[in-house]
């Protein structure tokens, strides 16, 4: 047989060498295979051969090959090796597949191949070998109305052409289908032609088959794409402005290790987001990520939350693993760990310590196996000086400290936003939006954005839901961005600056907000902490500092 790969075996069957009869096998192969000649492997091992066959096929390295074995000069032998091309194979049984008939003729209108359906529609028995016969020696049929002579002839396709015709020696019952034929060329020579055949069964199957998926399609096509969320990467960050893409580069670069992430950014910066893009880059990718928002969850509730809790330690408690037990081999994201009450952070900060925790009313230690990503939405130092973030704990969780900016501070990237928002929310609204005027845009860029990219994201959303055509303007926006827009700045009183320092006069500023603020809401603390803005334990803070008693 004409060969591949020619291995020259000793007495024994070891590789002593090998030459090449193709060149696409040599570029293949050569490193390998020259490297086995006088390494004493066995040929018999090294490609699994049938014991004591001189011929036949096997599969190595998921392609298939057939041998021969002949004897050579000086007591070696040859083994001859042949790759097996699958490509005709799998290409007939493809179109096997297809539910019309398909036949291919050479330029010479002789027959190549024709399918399952195209041998049910012409009667012939699959044994028959058809190949090289002549399309008028297999169909009774004039060649001036035969669409695949026609297409060879005029070397143009012929399209939808219907006729009567009988197969020659398979039956006399007339056969009428609709064909269509396309000549086939190579670099602009003709090689042959393909004809489709469609019989009035076939047609009437594909009608039904056509109308059931059309009122499939129809059932689906006002409902949500079936989106199975596994989480954000680094892709999903949005926006080009230098300190985000160095804060992304910081983030890619310290994922893969196990060091403890502190970051640090306003609500609504992508916190989260870049804690699970950090996770999903890391060798913990494979356990689980599970986050805790600190500041949505009663103080009561987060101790049992994180330890998990022990059968009995109180009423209705029953035996439940905590998020540092089934975050293991994983990762444990706390959120705005600053509004964690010190007594709480003082029980975090021994667990990274120590390593072991146990669970609520539990005696067994219990090992610590997580990565701890937290994040703290004020600055970190001024939440340390205000007694609302324990230092050691601060050096215990920020080994790395990631900084996300504001809105604000990257409004080059607004556009950018804006696109990707609309894009991705698009399915849930009846027309997608497609413009946006440019006075909107002016409006936004204006605007200080105290919520950041989810507050953009709420403001596109509102747009979206009240807009009526796949425009929206400055009238799609919600009401208090509108009323930002018409307020006018309010007047600078002047101050006295021989009295007192920058600082000073700011202080003497919020001392006498706060003043207000306690007075509005009737000296409820938790009330004026949420007026303001801020977190309980830097309220009071404050009240301490500037000695609001009440």
């Amino acid at each position: 047989m004409l060969y591949d790969i020619l291995f020259t075996l000793d007495a024994q069957g070891r590789f002593c060498g090998v030459s090449w009869g193709s060149r696409e096998a040599e570029d293949l192969y050569r490193d390998l295979f020259e490297s086995w000649a006088g390494s004493g492997r066995m040929a018999n091992t090294a490609f699994d051969l049938p014991e004591g066959a001189s011929s036949g096929q096997f599969i190595w390295e998921e392609s298939a090959f057939s041998f021969q074995i002949l004897p050579a000069p000086e007591n070696t032998r040859w083994l001859l090796l042949k790759r097996v091309d699958q490509r005709p194979y799998l290409l007939a049984r493809a179109l096997d597949q297809i539910t019309d008939g398909v036949q291919i003729y050479d330029k010479n209108a002789c027959a190549v191949f024709f399918n399952r359906a195209s041998r049910g529609i012409s009667h012939i028995p699959s044994g028959v070998n058809i190949e090289g016969r002549h399309l008028l020696d297999l169909y009774n049929l004039d060649e001036s109305v035969s669409t695949t002579m026609t297409a060879l002839q005029t070397q143009a396709p012929v399209i939808d052409r219907v006729d009567s015709f009988r197969a020659n020696d398979f039956s006399t019952a007339p056969i009428a289908s609709a064909n269509t034929s396309y000549p086939i060329f190579r670099e602009g020579e003709l090689l042959g032609a393909v004809v489709f055949e469609q019989t009035a069964d076939i047609v009437g199957a594909n009608i039904k088959k056509l109308e059931a998926t059309r009122r499939a399609l129809s059932s689906f096509q006002n409902k949500p794409p079936n989106i199975s969320f596994s989480g954000y990467t680094f892709d999903n960050v949005i926006g080009s402005c230098p300190k985000l893409r160095e804060a992304v580069a910081l983030a890619q670069r310290v994922a893969p290790q196990d060091s403890p992430i502190l970051l640090v950014g306003e609500t609504g910066t992508g916190k989260e987001i870049f804690a699970q893009s950090i996770h999903r880059a890391s060798r913990r990718r494979g356990g689980k990520f599970l986050a805790i928002n600190c500041a949505a969850v009663p103080e009561t509730l987060i101790e049992s939350l994180l330890f998990g809790t022990k059968k009995g330690s109180f009423t209705g408690s029953e035996d439940k693993a905590g998020y540092l037990e089934e975050a293991a081999g994983g990762t444990l994201f706390l959120d705005e760990l600053n509004s964690m009450s010190l007594a709480m952070q003082s029980k975090i900060l021994r667990v990274l310590q120590e390593k072991t925790f146990r669970r609520v009313g539990g005696s067994q230690d219990l090992r610590l196996d997580v990565r701890v990503i937290s994040s703290c939405n004020e600055d970190p130092f001024k939440a340390i000086s205000e007694n609302t973030f324990r230092r050691d704990l601060f050096y215990r969780l920020s080994t790395v400290m990631i900084e996300l900016p504001p809105l604000r501070d990257h409004l080059e990237d607004l556009e950018e936003l804006i696109r990707y928002r609309l894009d991705a929310t698009a399915y849930q609204f009846v027309r997608a939006v497609t413009r946006i005027e440019p006075e909107v845009y002016a409006l936004l860029r204006s605007y200080h954005w105290p919520g950041n990219v989810r507050e953009l994201f709420h403001v596109l959303d509102y747009a979206q839901n009240v807009t009526d055509s796949e425009l929206i303007g400055a009238r799609h926006l919600p009401p208090y961005l509108l009323k930002h827009r018409a307020e006018p700045a309010a007047p600078i009183q002047p101050v006295d600056f021989s009295q007192k320092t920058l600082q000073g006069l700011m202080d003497d500023y919020e001392r006498q907000i706060i003043a207000q603020a306690l007075e509005h809401c009737g000296y409820n603390i938790s009330q004026t902490a949420q007026a303001l803005g801020i977190l309980r334990q830097s309220l009071q803070y404050r009240i301490r500092k500037y000695g609001l008693i009440f």
